[in-house]
């Protein structure tokens, strides 16, 4: 039995000298390998982007460190173009979407002119990561999608699950069957070659009609909700998918839709803050790493700028009050309730301002013109650089856990 015992610990032995030996190699490369460009190293070593979202685990510094290693090597044009989530035409990689990876875009968003069949869309999606890869830096794709379930579910191929609207899925009270219809609703999109996913609705309503939220909420019930919506963000994360929370502050106690006009919430503060915007607070506690903006006037909180605009809810409430360290997502730039009432340039300025990260784009704009424009505003001194960087950190530190830049 002794032999046997000092056999098997000189056998660790071995191997714990073996494993250091590993590791003082691997220590020796990464130093050789951190004076080179993030393309060359990911040109000798494509396996540098990893997919598993289990092993982006890394400290805050070490996070820090290496994105901000990527944007020394992006000129300002390509770090603009980080701030854009943008529409492409077609069914596959045509010259406009190779343009958006010319362009240095953040991502692309699926509509329904994108899809054919599942067979096209993982080629699109797969082309689409590709040429982003292949980019100097390479930075690789959000590619987006709005999959709730229900009436909001761009993918109904018969090879994907049809799920009943999310209220219903409130009706039952049980978190575990939300974290499961969130896990079939990632795995599903991620086969597709989705790696985020405009989902979960948060906003509160009190029945399953058909208005701008109605049956996309989970309920009138605010600590259900946000109960639902962290259970939402387990499922989504199990499945390796970016769970993006809408539409903050809260949209449920409006009819109104945003698409068209602009909707105004003159409810008090404190009010809000125990209703609308609790279930988002809750989320944001329990780590949500993005969140989509309601495109609401909230009178009592910014009497003139509709949150997506707002520093007052943006910044001094989500940040400052909320913690929200995430990104931060516009809705539609061209819907109706920006579009009708502000300009281009002066949503942009705004957007920046309030310390907004990605701005969400449709087939009204073009993001060369966008970007030209950010441009202006940059040299006109109504935005900085400094705010320009600080989104495209927290943009790349989000691609950077989910294995969207080299590791």
């Amino acid at each position: 039995m002794g032999i046997m015992i000092r056999s098997g610990q000189e056998a660790i032995h071995r191997r714990l000298l073996g494993l250091c030996s590993t590791a003082v190699a691997i220590l020796a490369i990464g130093a050789l390998v951190s004076c080179r460009s993030t393309a060359a190293r990911v040109d000798s070593n494509p396996e540098l982007f990893r997919t598993s979202v289990l092993r982006r685990r890394m400290s805050a510094e070490t996070e820090t460190r290496r994105v901000r290693k990527i944007m020394r090597e992006m000129t300002l044009y390509q770090k603009i173009g980080q701030r854009f989530i943008c529409w492409i035409e077609g069914k596959e990689l045509g010259d406009q979407a190779a343009e958006l990876v010319r362009q240095g875009a953040a991502g692309v968003i699926l509509y329904p002119w994108n899809i054919e069949d599942t067979e096209q869309v993982r080629q699109l999606t797969a082309s689409l990561q590709r040429s982003a890869r292949a980019g100097d830096p390479p930075v690789g794709f959000f590619v987006c999608v709005d999959q709730e379930g229900g009436r909001v579910a761009a993918f109904r191929f018969r090879e994907t699950t049809k799920l009943a609207p999310a209220f219903y899925w409130g009706r039952y009270e049980d978190p575990r069957f939300v974290t499961a219809a969130a896990y079939i609703t990632g795995r599903e999109i991620r086969e597709l070659g989705c790696n985020m996913n405009f989902a979960p609705v948060l906003d509160l309503y009190a029945a399953a009609d058909s208005t701008v939220i109605g049956d996309r909420s989970m309920g009138i019930d605010p600590e259900k909700v946000g109960e639902l919506g962290i259970a939402y963000l387990q499922g989504a994360r199990q499945a390796e998918i970016i769970p993006v929370i809408k539409h903050f502050p809260g949209h449920g106690s409006s009819t109104v839709d945003s698409h068209g006009r602009l909707p105004v919430v003159d409810i008090p503060e404190d009010q809000l803050l125990e209703r609308d915007f609790l279930p988002f607070r809750m989320a944001v506690q329990a780590g949500a790493e993005a969140l989509m903006t309601a495109h609401v006037l909230y009178p009592r909180i910014d009497p003139e700028y509709p949150a997506t605009l707002s520093k007052l809810i943006l910044r001094d409430l989500l940040r400052e009050r909320f913690g929200y360290e995430g990104v931060i997502v516009s809705d539609g730039m061209a819907m109706g309730a920006l579009a009708e009432n502000f300009t281009v340039s002066d949503s942009l300025k705004l957007m920046i301002q309030a310390g907004l990260d990605l701005i969400l784009v449709h087939s009204s704009y073009d993001l060369v013109d966008l970007k030209l424009e950010m441009l202006r505003l940059l040299h006109r001194g109504e935005i900085t650089e400094t705010q320009i960087d600080e989104g495209v950190e927290r943009i790349l530190k989000l691609k950077l856990r989910h294995g969207l830049l080299p590791y």
